[in-house]
Formats: structure tokens, C-alpha cells, sequence
């Protein structure tokens, strides 16, 4: 096809459907108050207190991204994050533990999305796993 003004012309006014976006994520934090119950080896199973999760900036080009598919009504998002289990101070100075517990724990979190037939929101299925590097690596959790 030959470039000519018509032709340029004609495909700016052509009607393109898009079925799919892909989107990055540039900033996330979470915060739950209530801690969870984490395994800690030989220390057993301790309470984390709070837990904070925010972006890992460590985390790769393949990380931190979301899929909309329009036309099945799911959406995809996957990140890198970063959570800090503060109360582990307490575990580490109170014993000989390895100080490598204080860094925060990479993982990854997948969240599989449909839209509710109302139109009116997403049911989520969120998987979580924890990175090679991390003293967590290795643990899974849903």
C-alpha cells in the first residue's frame, strides 16, 4: 500500500476495538494492622504484628503489571512487593537468630480477577510467593 495523505487519513478515522490493556503499576502500599501468624523455623510459629507491603524496586520488567481482557471480563495483575514484619525485631534481639530476618521479605503476589455478572465489581483469587533470596524462600501461601 502506497503512503499517501487518503491513506493516512483513512486510518485515523478506521475504528480499532481493543480487547486488551496492559498497564503497569508504579506505587502500591498495604498495611495490616492485625499481623498474621508466620513460621519461623526452629523459633516455631510467632505473631508479626503489623505488616507492611509496599513495591519492591528490586523487582523485574516482567513484575508490577496488569492485563485487562475485555472481552472474557477478567483482569491480571501481577506484582513485586516488599513486606516488613516489624515485630521481628523482638525475635532477632531476644535470641541468636539471623539478623537476615529484619530485611524485607520479597515476594510475589498474583491476582486473578472476573468481572461479577452485575458488572458491579471483581471476584479475586490472589496467590502468594515468597522470592529466592529471601529467609522466607521456599514458603507458599494463598
Amino acid at each position: 500500500m502506497e503512503l499517501t495523505a487518503e491513506a493516512v487519513e483513512a486510518r485515523r478515522r478506521r475504528r480499532v476495538e481493543v480487547d486488551r490493556v496492559v498497564f503497569r503499576i508504579a506505587g502500591l502500599y498495604g498495611l495490616c494492622p492485625e499481623g498474621v501468624s508466620a513460621p519461623v523455623g526452629a523459633a516455631g510459629v510467632i505473631h508479626s504484628g503489623p505488616v507492611t507491603v509496599t513495591i519492591d524496586p528490586e523487582a523485574g520488567l516482567n513484575y508490577n503489571l496488569g492485563v485487562i481482557d475485555f472481552s472474557e471480563n477478567k483482569l491480571k495483575v501481577n506484582y513485586g512487593v516488599q513486606a516488613v514484619f516489624p515485630a521481628l525485631y523482638e525475635l532477632v534481639t531476644a535470641g541468636n537468630h539471623d539478623l537476615g530476618l529484619l530485611n524485607p521479605v520479597r515476594m510475589v503476589a498474583t491476582d486473578d480477577c472476573t468481572l461479577v455478572p452485575n458488572l458491579m465489581g471483581w471476584r479475586a483469587l490472589g496467590c502468594l510467593d515468597f522470592l529466592p533470596g529471601s529467609v522466607w524462600s521456599g514458603a507458599t501461601g494463598g
